[in-house]
């Protein structure tokens, strides 16, 4: 590992690159740089969307939502008026003027904003009490699901098909168990590909994989074999196409217990099959970087799966929340504790 740590701007920059050998069944290999740097604050980071290389957002406790136009070197600051005491851990983006939140106070409100973060409107508010949103994943431009903790043990699901502006909760699913929660850990709870297919999980007292092939009309439920438990369960999910797909998680409280924390479909979500080789510990993120290449992360360290999320390989073990690819360009951006945000870029060695 070579590390050089610069000082730029009030702020420590943090480089280093782990030369590791990422090999896949066709022989390919990889070398993974990763690229730290502190922002403004303090907050929690529990969402981040990378629009492109450039411009990322990210929002986390304190009621805070942090937008980069530069791919992290600076950032601008958006406070919602009234939303100090509250986390914002699901979010979206469509580009540097545009981006919608919701909050995970007991109101059960989004808001968006179409000016950088300069004003916010309020575009939701749930109309029953208890409300605590986990996740949000549009498929488009214009169709979005968000998803909160079930209320009286029903499955809470809102849809939109205008681009967030309206919200109307569906009716038409399958009841929950008691205890069975969704997981607010980095806004990935939720899968939504444009063919229409949509694909939450669950922890808590049930882990599962609620499914719908048909842009929410349908939907139901899939068993898997992955730890429950109070902290415990599915926390992300991420289709690389639309039949082949990884589901992570473990025990929140206890990241190295022992157990099935990875599971990867190949038809659509029909079955579910346990990895061969797990992640080393718990994760509460996974993203895909190619129709192979899987990469997760949580807390503890993050690991790799270079063959559709049948075996892991631990990478290293800075910890982070949540996590998104840029598409077409072998990065991820990383966001965790203490306003930590990082950027890790993938090349193929020659």
């Amino acid at each position: 590992m070579h590390v050089l740590i610069i000082l730029k701007m009030n702020k420590i920059i943090l480089y280093f690159t782990l030369s590791l050998l990422l090999i896949s069944c066709n022989e390919k290999s990889y070398d993974f740089e990763f690229v730290e740097i502190n922002t403004p604050g303090n907050s929690s980071l529990r969402a981040i969307c990378a629009v492109d290389e450039n411009i990322v957002w990210t929002s986390g406790s304190q009621g805070k939502v942090y937008l980069s136009l530069d791919g992290g070197q600076n950032w601008h600051e958006s406070s919602i008026p009234e939303c100090d005491d509250t986390e914002f851990r699901s979010l979206h983006a469509w580009n540097a003027n545009r981006a919608l939140v919701f909050d995970v106070s007991p109101l059960g409100r989004a808001f968006m904003t179409k000016d950088g973060g300069e004003t916010w409107k309020q575009v939701y508010q749930s109309p029953m009490e208890g409300a605590f949103f986990n996740s949000l994943k549009f498929s488009n431009d214009q169709q979005g699901v968000a998803i909160s903790d079930p209320i009286d043990d029903k499955v809470f699901v809102l849809i939109t098909n205008d681009g967030g502006m309206n919200w109307k909760r569906l009716s038409n699913l399958p009841s929950s168990v008691k205890g069975e929660i969704n997981f607010a850990a980095s806004n990935t709870c939720i899968e939504y590909l444009p063919s229409g297919e949509i694909y939450i999980v669950t922890g808590g007292s049930k882990s599962r994989v609620l499914t719908s092939h048909n842009h929410g009309e349908n939907w139901e439920f899939a068993e898997t074999p992955v730890m429950t438990g109070e902290s415990a369960g599915l926390f992300s999910i991420n289709f690389s196409t639309s039949s082949e797909g990884v589901a992570v998680g473990g025990d929140y409280n206890q990241p190295d217990r022992e157990g099935i924390r990875a599971i990867f479909t190949e038809d659509g979500g029909l079955h579910w099959y346990e990895a061969e080789n797990m992640p080393a510990e718990y994760r509460s993120c996974v993203v895909s970087l190619n129709d192979e290449l899987y990469f997760a992360i949580g807390k503890t360290g993050c690991d790799y799966s270079p063959d559709h999320g049948k075996n892991w390989t631990f990478l290293d073990s800075t910890g982070y929340y949540a996590a998104h690819a840029v598409e077409g360009k072998n990065m991820i951006f990383l966001a965790g504790a203490d306003g930590r945000v990082a950027k890790a870029i993938l090349r193929m060695k020659p």
